[in-house]
Formats: C-alpha cells, structure tokens, sequence
C-alpha cells in the first residue's frame, strides 16, 4: 500500500489534500463561500457537482437505493447507510467532545454540539423577529411555525393541530395514550414527557430558581413563569375577560377556576378529614396545612408572628410593619391593606356595587370552604 502524502495545504486553515484540485475545491467552496452548481428544480445551490447530484436523487427523485440488511431503513446516499449502521446498530459513538463528558456517533453531530452548546453560536437570525438559532433547521421552523401559523400536522384523534411532528408525537402520546414514561427518581410523580421530568426536577427537588425577574426580585423556575409573572404583575395586563361578569384575568387558566367556582359554584375538592369542600385544589391544600397540620412554616422577620401562607405572610408585613393601604376604595376616600378588607368594605358601605366588586375580588379571596351538607 503506498503512503499518500498530504502535500497541499490550504493557506487559509490547517487543512492539508493529496490533490491540488481537492485543496482547491476546499478554498473556493469553504472559505470564498462558492455555489456555483445551481439546481435546475429548487432555490438550492452547492459548491461541488458531485453534491448537486446526490442532492437531486435524494431530495427530487426521492431515490433510496441503499438498504440496511439488518433493519427496514433505506438512504440515498452509501454514506448515510454507513452511519446508520455504525450509530444505530453497532452503538458506536466515536467522537468525542473536547470539552465535556458527550459523545457522538456522527462528526456532524459533534459539531452540531460543539457549535450550539459550548461556543453559544446563533448564525441563523430570523429576518421577522430577534430569534437566532443554532441551526438552519431551527429557523426554518420557527418561521413556519411562529411567524407563517403553518399548523401542518394535524391529530388523528382530535382536533389539534400542530407545527412540528414531533409535537404531534408527543401530543398523541401523553394525551390519548396517557403514557407517563419518565418518572421521578424523587417521588411519585410521572410525566409523559422527559423535559417536563427534568423542569419537575429542577423546580421542586433541587429548589432552583434561575430565571430572575428583570423588574423585582422575583425568580421562578421555569419561563414560563417569569413570563406570567411580568405579564400580570408588571404590565398589569388582564386579556382573559369572564363572560358572566365584568372579572378580568392574566391567564386563561385563572379565568377557568373562575368562572367554575364562583359562576358554576362547583366544589370538586373535598377534604379527606373533614366534611369541608373547595373550588380549587390550591385551596384544599392550604386548607389541611392550616386546620389540620396546624402549621406555622413562614414566621415574620420583625416580630413573633408566623404564618401558614406566605401571602398572609406578605400581607401581614405590608399592612403592619411597612403601614401601606394599597386597596383603595372606588367610591370613597377609604384604603385598606388587605383586599378582602377592601371587599368587606364596599359590602356593608357600598351594597348598591357588591356583585361587581367581589367579581373582580374573586381570584383574590380566599373562599370560605363548603360543607358536603351545604350541597345537599
């Protein structure tokens, strides 16, 4: 066999060939960014014409000439069939990242990793918005989803609809199926999702909270709770109006437990040691900690008092020791610290405007619990 000497090298990178005409295929296609084999179907172009025809068998003529023996898969390409059956079969994972413990059954992969993970790189910019992404792919995506509400993937079992398959996939299965495949190493939960696992994780186990609230000292863990946070407590912003009243709501799911416990009257929580009943299981939980835990878990730095909740808590020091009256009266001169407070107010002054007070109230009183007897 006879050594094959590397004696072009590129005078842009460390790059070295056997052949002038690959180093200089290397140049024009890698570093002055070349595409001069245009496909003749679609906007693609490629720097060399070996890859404009595997691109057009491929994508075009949707050709799979090459087979797995050992599985029903086929490719386009020789190569593709290699990887497939050096990842998936074999189980190999031959390139390893530089920087941590990953590995990779693909180089593409691996630079995939390195790129998106450890150099933070965002090439792709969305020319709609300020989204960047790691990937062209990703970009592609987000445009046909978020900017284009292509929804192209509908479920077979209901009406929802989807802008990626594999939202579907997991729609199906967490949804119709009722799969609950990742479970908590902690507890008993289950979730039909791995990334729902590791938020649950996160979030209750190991108590983080790394998403800071840029305008107060707020720190959630999850987005999607920031996210609610800053729209409802500092942009004030309520787009989620009760048909039955003038209550209005931040998010569509506190407009729910509205309109089913106060219009509804619905009580679907019932106390396993007494005959009391609530409209929300928030409720029901407080309930047993207070009555029947008799606990006290947060005290008041600046006195002896302590409380089962942290809003009483809350309350408590606004009200007491900072002396604020933030609830203040639409018919009169009178401010009160606390909102029920307030409520209780326009109800014994002002009877001619309870109904619409205590609509608007409602999200924020705590309810006196039913009976079983009381629905009866």
């Amino acid at each position: 066999m006879h050594e094959k000497h590397r004696d072009h090298a590129c005078p842009h990178c460390a790059a070295t060939f056997t052949q002038a005409g690959s180093m200089n295929t290397h140049v024009r296609t890698v570093h002055e960014k070349r595409r001069d084999h245009a496909c003749p179907r679609c906007a693609a172009a490629f720097g060399r014409a070996s890859s404009l025809t595997k691109h057009v068998r491929t994508v075009h003529e949707k050709r799979r000439d090459h087979a797995c023996p050992q599985c029903d898969a086929s490719f386009g390409e020789a190569s593709s069939l290699r990887k497939h059956v050096r990842t998936v079969h074999e189980q190999r994972r031959d390139h390893a990242c530089p920087h941590c413990a990953a590995a990779f059954g693909k180089a593409s992969d691996l630079t995939r990793h390195m790129r998106t993970v450890h150099e933070k790189r965002r090439d792709h910019a969305c020319p709609h918005c300020a989204a960047a992404f790691s990937e062209a792919g990703g970009l592609t995506t987000h445009v046909r989803t978020v900017h284009e509400k292509r929804r192209d993937h509908a479920c077979p079992h209901c009406a929802a609809a989807f802008g990626q398959a594999g939202n579907l996939t997991k729609h199906v299965r967490t949804v119709h199926e009722k799969r609950r495949d990742h479970a908590c190493p902690h507890c008993a939960a289950a979730f039909g999702q791995a990334s729902n696992l590791t938020k649950h994780v996160r979030t209750v186990h190991e108590k983080r909270r790394d998403h800071a609230c840029p305008h107060c000292a707020g720190a959630f863990g999850r987005t999607d709770q920031l996210t609610k946070h800053v729209r409802t407590v500092h942009e004030k912003r309520k787009d989620h109006a009760c048909p039955h009243c003038t209550a209005a709501f931040g998010q569509a799911g506190n407009l729910t437990k509205h309109v089913r416990t106060v219009h509804e009257k619905r009580r679907d929580h019932a106390c396993p040691h007494c005959a009391a009943v609530f409209g929300k299981a928030s409720h029901l939980t407080k309930h047993v900690r207070t009555v029947h835990e008799k606990r006290k878990d947060h005290p008041c730095p600046h006195c002896a008092a302590a409380f089962s909740q942290a809003s009483k808590l809350t309350t408590h020091v606004r009200t007491v020791h900072e002396k604020r009256k933030d609830h203040a009266c639409p018919h009169c001169a009178a401010a009160f610290g606390a909102a029920s407070n307030l409520t209780r107010h326009v109800r014994t002054q002002h009877p001619e405007n309870t109904q619409d007070n205590e609509c608007q109230q409602a999200a924020q009183r705590r309810p006196r619990p039913l009976l079983l007897g009381d629905l009866i």
